[in-house]
Parts: C-alpha cells; structure tokens; sequence
C-alpha cells in the first residue's frame, strides 16, 4: 500500500513539460496536496519546511477574495513569497479569475484551478493559463484546471474539455464547511469520465472538500489523481507526520 503522498518524488525529468508532469501524477496516485491555509498563519515558512521533511511534494493554497466566497485569504503574494521544491497548486475561488491570473501566473504557479462558475470568459482564462511557469527553463507549462462547485453539472466543461489538464471536483461549497465525497460526487466523476472518453481526452481528476482520515479512502476509491486536504495535515495534537499517515492509512 502506497502512503498516498511521497511514494514519487518529483525528479527533473518529470518536470520538463506537461507531459512529463501528468504522467508523473498517473503513476502513483492518488498524490496528497496539502492546503497551506491550514497551517498556522504566523510559522508558514517552518510548516512549509515541515511537508517538505514528510515527503509532501504538492502544496495548495486557497486563494479566496471574499466575493466569490465569504471568506477572503492571501494571494499571489504569499505564492510567490513561498520557498519550496514542491509543486505549487493555487486555487482561485475568485469572482473572474482572469483579473488574478498575471499575478498568480508570476508568482510561480504550477497548477491553477478556476471556477466556471465565476468565469465571465472561462476559455480566455484558459488561454492566459496557457504559458510557460515562471523562471522555469525549458518552458514547462501551467497545468489547467476547472473547479466544479457541488451543485454545478459537469457539462459546463463540454466547449473546453481539449484546454484542460485536470478537473476538480468539489465536495463542499468554496467557503463554508462541512461536506464530503460521496456517492453523488462518485457518479458525477463518472459520468465526467465518460464525457471525456467521448471527447477523446483524459484530464488528470482532483478531488477537494471534507477530506479527513475517515473521508480520504472514499475519495480514493473514486480514482482521482490529486486529493486536496488541509485541516486534518495540520490538526492539533499530532505531528504533521503523523498526522499525513492517519490521513492515508486507510486507503
């Protein structure tokens, strides 16, 4: 049984292009992503130093700016202040994500996530993300994803399934709490799937929202390449080590 977040350690190879970057997220997934905004705020630099030192190889910010959803966070900012080997994941639960993406797209992103459902031009913010990472020789791209709110069908992706590297799914509402992955969200992954087998294409799947130790097998059992998860990497009580192989002991 793999431990779900440091079994592959990203090499130079893997990084190289999006190819290189998907296919190391199919060889051994699920891969952990561990959202940052968990942590505590006033010992980001030693947490982030912490996940390094379990084997974390993907770290998640939550970008949120209060409008989109209740709740405002850091952005670009702290992305680019972060000193890291692991991959930075940004997720903009922003009201247009295009006013955002320059900011985000320097400070270093490797994979951003935006939201249909607060994107006035969802393709043309797929289009932005269309670029080399920053500072990144040999010109590696951004890997693109569409977030999907619980309640937003999966045919909002049909126009921009060929611009995708990754979809994510969520199990709760961006800003609130509570949700988990269930049996609605397993059927929406997999009539997803089917869509996009239809479309001749296979974006790498994420799954985020409630995910705990007793919540993260269900969310494997659906197959994703990405689980997203914060509170329960940084939950009181425990080390982060420790508290990374309860998350994914069960899976």
């Amino acid at each position: 049984m793999t431990t779900g977040f440091c079994e592959a350690p990203l090499a130079a190879a893997d990084l190289q292009t999006r190819e290189t970057l998907v296919a190391w997220f199919r060889r051994t997934a699920p891969h952990l992503s561990v959202g940052l905004m968990a942590a505590d705020a006033m010992a980001y630099g030693a947490s982030v130093k912490t996940l390094e030192e379990a084997g974390v190889n993907i770290l998640h910010y939550d970008v949120m700016d209060g409008v989109f959803c209740p709740s405002m966070t850091s952005g670009a900012g702290l992305v680019k202040a972060t000193r890291t080997r692991m991959l930075k994941d940004v997720h903009l639960m922003v009201k247009d994500a295009l006013d955002h993406i320059p900011a985000i797209v320097a400070a270093g992103a490797d994979i951003v996530h935006v939201h249909c459902e607060g994107a006035v031009h969802l393709h043309r913010a797929l289009v932005a993300l269309d670029m080399p990472v920053a500072d990144h020789e040999g010109g590696r791209k951004i890997l693109r994803s569409v977030a999907l709110n619980p309640g937003t069908p999966i045919e909002m992706l049909r126009p921009v399934l060929h611009q995708l590297e990754m979809v994510t799914f969520l199990a709760v509402d961006p800003g609130w709490g509570g949700g988990a992955p269930d049996e609605v969200l397993a059927g929406k992954i997999n009539t997803f799937r089917k869509m996009a087998q239809e479309a001749g294409v296979e974006p790498l799947i994420s799954i985020d929202g409630g995910i705990k130790a007793q919540t993260y097998p269900i969310a494997a059992a659906m197959k994703p390449d990405m689980i997203v998860s914060g509170s329960a990497v940084f939950k009181d009580g425990q080390t982060v080590a420790d508290n990374l192989a309860e998350l994914t002991r069960g899976a």
